[in-house]
């Protein structure tokens, strides 16, 4: 049965995590409410007028007894344990195992300059699954649940990988142009452009602060790509890939909407249905690799 909300009362507004703890006070006391997003992007729940006095009550009560609740905010994520990554961390994993097991495919699977410029465009993609070794996969792999941790506290991680993948394919496609001998594989490129999009996407939260203050995202993210840029790929440095991916995921940051960002959304269905789209596109990047 559909629920009418015309006569619900708006009690509390915010973003979509602290909105989410009130509802949870309310449906320990059996309080009938129903948690909306406004057009303008905040989220809000409502109650039934009759329910009203005992809803602010609970709520006022959980306020209360904890008295940090209001220190939450949209600025500056926490580094919280997440699960999100790891269906994204999966795709390197996977690959780099069979590639382990395998050797002869990373010839079939590397972003080799030539063969890219050439028509070989899936080499874009699938270089990004490749590794040189243990280390190598095993540092990606840390580097990239961090950052990807980040950004699943902002926003659902998967609305934002088709964007990171392509920035990273961009890159590699930049650095093929740039360097004619070029040959690389690795995750670092897809971490790289996902430490940018982040950048950006706390820039875009912080548009009320000093020009300065925006700034400082990018700024920080430059430094650290400093310190990161050394990684190894195939015996030699990558740093052009590696600030060019970042350049691309900063641009890939402004692609999800803003009132995500500000307000938080929710993981649902469509979230399940970009990865299974994102691993299909990838399984078909190898097909046509080894075909």
């Amino acid at each position: 049965m559909q629920r009418d909300f015309e006569d619900d009362v708006c009690i509390e507004q915010g973003i979509l995590r602290t909105v989410k703890d009130f509802s949870l006070v309310l449906s320990s006391q059996n309080i009938e409410h129903s948690v909306l997003q406004n057009e303008f992007g905040p989220w809000e729940i409502h109650v039934k007028e009759k329910e009203l006095y005992a809803a602010q009550t609970q709520i006022a009560l959980y306020k209360q007894e904890n008295p940090d609740w209001e220190r939450e905010t949209i600025a500056l994520p926490m580094l919280r344990p997440s699960t999100q990554p790891l269906w994204l961390l999966l795709i390197p994993v996977v690959c780099t195992f069979f590639q382990f097991k395998n050797p002869h495919i990373t010839d079939f699977g590397l972003a080799n300059a030539s063969k890219i410029l050439k028509g070989e465009w899936w080499r874009l993609f699938t270089a990004q699954t490749l590794h040189s070794g243990d280390y190598h996969l095993v540092s990606n792999l840390v580097s990239g649940f961090l950052v990807f941790s980040l950004i699943s506290f902002r926003m659902p991680l998967s609305r934002i990988a088709p964007f990171i993948i392509l920035a990273a394919a961009l890159a590699n496609l930049e650095t093929a142009f740039i360097m004619k001998n070029y040959r690389a594989l690795g995750f670092s490129t897809t971490v790289f452009a996902s430490l940018g999009a982040l950048a950006t996407l706390e820039v875009r939260v912080l548009k009320r602060e000093t020009l300065w203050r925006r700034v400082v995202p990018w700024f920080a993210v430059f430094l650290l790509a400093v310190f990161m840029g050394v990684g190894n790929e195939t015996g030699k440095v990558d740093i052009l890939g590696h600030f060019l991916g970042l350049i691309m995921g900063m641009l890939a940051g402004f692609a999800p909407p803003k009132k995500w960002l500000y307000w938080g959304e929710p993981l649902g269905k469509f979230d399940v249905f970009i990865v299974f789209a994102i691993y299909v596109f990838f399984a078909a990047m190898w097909a046509m690799a080894i075909r």
